[in-house]
Parts: C-alpha cells; structure tokens; sequence
C-alpha cells in the first residue's frame, strides 16, 4: 500500500509543534482550534506572525493547508494526544540537593549530578552561573569533554557588566578553557537597571539537565543549602538549549574572546 506523503507532512508538522513548543502553547492552540467549526485555516495567518512559536506553527498550517479534509476539530485532537503523550514519556525528574540531608525524601547531590551531566556530554554542553570559584576536578572534566569534541559553552556574570554587583569575573576560574570553549555575558546594554545573569544550569546534549539554587562554587555544590532539579530524556533540557540559542543568535548573549 502506498504511503499518504501529505499525511506524513501533517504529522510531522504537528509532532514539531509538540516538541518545539511549551505545553502551555500548543493547548492554547488546541483551544483556538476548538472554537472553529470548519477547516479554514486562515485564523493561523496572523498568529504564525506574532506568535513566539511562528517557526513550528508556520509548517504547521502549510500541511494543514494541503489536507482540507482536516478539520479544526480533528487537528485539535491530534495535538492535544500528542502534547499528553509528550507529558508521559517525560521521564526523569529528580530533587537535587546541596547541604543537610534527611530520609524524609530521596536526593541527588549537587556535585554528583553537575560532574555527570559534563561527563555524559557528546555533543554539546552548557554551562551558566552567576558566580564561579575552582571546583577540584571540573576543569579537567571540562577538558576532557572538548578533546572529545564537545562543543561546551559558558554563560557566565561578569563583574564590568554586573555593575558591581559581583567583584570577581565568574569566568576567572575557566581561563584554561579559552580557545577551546564559547564564553558568552549579557552585556550591561541589553539589561533593565539593576538586572543580574543569576541562572545557574548545567545541560548536556538536549537530553540531561541541572537547574539550580547553587553556583558553580565548591561550597554552593557542596556545603551551602542548595535546591535544584535534575531532568533527563524529558522537554526541558532542549528548551533552556532553544533558549540560549534564541538569545545569542539575538545579540543578547554575546561572545567574549
């Protein structure tokens, strides 16, 4: 039997919404969708323009475009049964903790966690943090993981552009790093008065994720009290990569030597 190509395009239209895009956004969708009561696309015109997730919605309602006997109604449903299968093969997510350790719930420590998410990365690997002091080994690591060819990337607070509010450049304890890995800030330009790069993540090709109260110091992953997440296989590790992605192709993050 031969394979309907156009169906194929639809579907992949609609899995590269579900993927690209947060829940949030593609129910909002779903809900728009629900409201028509024929298959015209043509409400899809001016939201595809404004809309933060037009580069998935745009191939979206082409495909759509090609099977007028898709409805609204059925376009909605396969979106939302993709969205909620999405959510269940989300795998991993796990408390991540720095500091006094109880049995009342099961934890990661935060130095183990950040050391194998460097150590799992083969392709990619980000790294952000507000501040930054040596941490034994994670230099070395970080080494490693570029003679391996990992493209490793740093986001890091800087003491000109934090205006002061930091007095030590985070990316002090990294210089070995220079010219083998991507250093990027925000610069003081680009901010509101008073504005700080406080996130603290530590990523690995699009698949693992440490997102954290602690910065990469030997006592914020060590000895401080520190809370964070660990995610793996689930949406949220290639989203914080799409995202730092959007900002430096933006200007927003930008490359030091």
């Amino acid at each position: 039997m031969q394979r309907d190509v156009r169906g194929a395009s639809l579907g992949d239209a609609v899995a590269r919404v579900v993927s690209e895009c947060a829940s949030a956004q593609v129910i909002s969708l779903v809900r728009e969708l629900r409201t028509r009561r024929n298959g015209d696309a043509a409400f899809f015109g001016s939201a595809a323009a404004t809309s933060a997730f037009d580069g998935a919605l745009a191939p979206l309602l082409t495909a759509w475009r090609a099977q007028p006997q898709i409805d609204a109604q059925a376009l909605a449903f396969a979106l939302e049964t993709a969205v909620k299968t999405r959510e269940v093969a989300c795998t991993a997510v796990e408390l991540v903790w720095t500091g006094p350790v109880t049995d009342a719930a099961t934890t990661l420590n935060t130095t183990a966690v950040l050391f194998q998410i460097v150590r799992r990365a083969r392709e990619r690997l980000l790294l952000m943090s507000f501040s930054a002091f040596p941490i034994a080994g994670l230099i070395d690591d970080l080494q490693a993981a570029c003679e391996r060819g990992v493209s490793v990337r740093l986001v890091l607070e800087s003491a000109t552009e934090s205006g002061g509010r930091l007095s030590v450049d985070a990316a002090l304890p990294f210089e070995r790093l220079r010219g083998r890995a991507d250093f990027y800030v925000w610069p003081q330009t680009s901010r509101s008065a008073g504005a700080t790069m406080h996130a603290k993540v530590a990523v690995a090709d699009g698949r693992a994720a440490l997102v954290t109260s602690a910065n990469l110091t030997e006592r914020g992953v060590d000895s401080n009290f520190e809370l964070g997440a660990y995610f793996e296989d689930a949406r949220i590790p290639s989203q914080i990569e799409r995202q730092i992605d959007a900002l430096i192709g933006r200007g927003i993050l930008v490359a030091t030597p």
